[in-house]
């Protein structure tokens, strides 16, 4: 019932936030660009054309041309530069198109690592399942991560389509939503690496205590679930027991902490999760250069970081639309590296392209209706179903081989 009735809440709350986050955008971007005048103190005119040494400037109206000494100028780097804030059309047209290319190719190896992840995950709870089908189903989940509102619609139809292919359920189900939060743990321990490694520290000062926060939070976490005398402590199953659905929590709870007894395979995952977190930065980097943007490597594997981890929130958007780019705005045009709106806004939408452009072979896969076992695979899958003990209760120990596809805990009644 209190559902219910506030059910419109967090609706309003994340398109209200968009619409803010839109309307900050459209105060400070500019499709064209602007310039002061040294004669003129913080008036800022629409300029027309750049040349070697005039500008072409809106004054009044009129067009005027302007000796570039009569441009406010500014230190870059070392360099005595006129001061011009770039719109969004110059920001297009000045794209080093194979930077960008190259930025595009970068992101290849992600789906592939991402997919990899997925089967060690899968097998934490002992299930196998194919490369390939997990490569697809990897490939699907991330184009209806565009397709579907949110950021996590694709971990649904993903989670859906892999319990399909096994029994456990719930275990499946559950996997699926902890490798996106590997993700989204590698993408802490990413920001917090660069900022131990970054030769400004101090420039970064007000996020560590953020993460900081978040890594406490993660920790107790942890120590709650893999901690048997915590969870006794806590009286954890004697509260999930009285709570509606309280066996799916239960089951829920097991999944979680086998990651436990499999340390190795949570240790491969983290590597990979880093290893294409790693990537997908260098590439947003890559792509900023393309635009024209300042900044090191350490810059951007930092604040894009931090990025994604907004758009993860529950609250965000989807797709967190206007907020990671005002976030961006605010990361990339502060000293010292004082890029501008325009080339922060332009990243932004750059690197959800590149997402985009590597999600679109997903489109096929429900299309050709390749996520859904044929019905000889269903028939193999079948003779293949073995009784076991009911393990869901206690995870297999970490030297077990991993069981095989479509097989089922038998056991107890409701383990299923």
């Amino acid at each position: 019932m209190l559902k219910g009735r506030f059910a419109w809440l967090l609706p309003l709350l994340r398109y209200g936030l968009c619409a803010v986050a839109i309307l900050y955008l459209v105060s400070v971007v500019r499709w064209y660009d602007r310039a002061r005048l040294t004669e003129t103190g913080d008036h800022w005119y629409r300029v027309f054309e750049r040349g070697a040494d005039h500008y072409v400037i809106d004054r009044d109206g009129v067009r005027e041309t302007v000796a570039l000494d009569r441009v406010h100028h500014v230190e870059v780097g070392g360099r005595h530069v006129p001061e011009i804030e770039l719109g969004i059309r110059s920001v297009v047209l000045g794209l080093n198109v194979g930077q960008a290319i190259w930025a595009l190719a970068l992101f290849i190896p992600v789906t592939l690592i991402q997919s990899g992840r997925l089967i060690v995950m899968l097998a934490i709870q002992g299930v196998r399942l194919g490369y390939w089908t997990c490569t697809k189903l990897t490939f699907a989940g991330n184009f209806f991560n565009f397709a579907l509102p949110g950021t996590t619609g694709g971990d649904i139809f993903k989670a859906y389509y892999i319990a399909k292919y096994a029994q456990k359920k719930t275990e499946v189900v559950t996997t699926v939503f902890l490798d996106r939060a590997i993700g989204l743990l590698g993408l802490v321990f990413l920001a917090g690496g660069a900022i131990a490694f970054t030769r400004r520290p101090e420039q970064f000062s007000h996020l560590v205590a953020s993460l900081l926060i978040i890594c406490g939070v993660l920790a107790a976490g942890a120590l709650v679930l893999f901690s048997r005398r915590m969870r006794d402590f806590l009286h954890l199953r004697a509260i999930a027991e009285r709570l509606p659905l309280g066996e799916q929590i239960i089951r829920v709870g097991r999944a979680t902490v086998a990651m436990r007894d499999r340390k190795l395979l949570v240790l491969l995952a983290m590597l990979m999760t880093m290893v294409l977190q790693g990537l997908c930065m260098v590439s947003a980097a890559v792509m900023a250069w393309a635009i024209g943007m300042r900044g090191e490597l350490t810059d951007f594997f930092i604040y894009c970081s931090i990025g994604f981890l907004i758009a993860a929130i529950p609250i965000s958007p989807p797709q967190a639309i206007g907020v990671m780019e005002a976030a961006y705005v605010q990361f990339f045009t502060a000293p010292p590296l004082s890029n501008d709106a325009s080339q922060a806004v332009a990243l932004a939408l750059a690197v959800r392209l590149i997402q985009l452009f590597w999600a679109l072979p997903g489109l096929l896969v429900p299309l050709l209706g390749a996520h859904v076992p044929s019905e000889a695979e269903l028939e193999a899958l079948q003779s293949e179903v073995a009784e076991v003990p009911a393990a869901i209760a206690s995870p297999p120990p970490a030297g077990a081989p991993a069981a095989r596809v479509g097989e089922a805990a038998t056991a107890a009644p409701g383990a299923r």
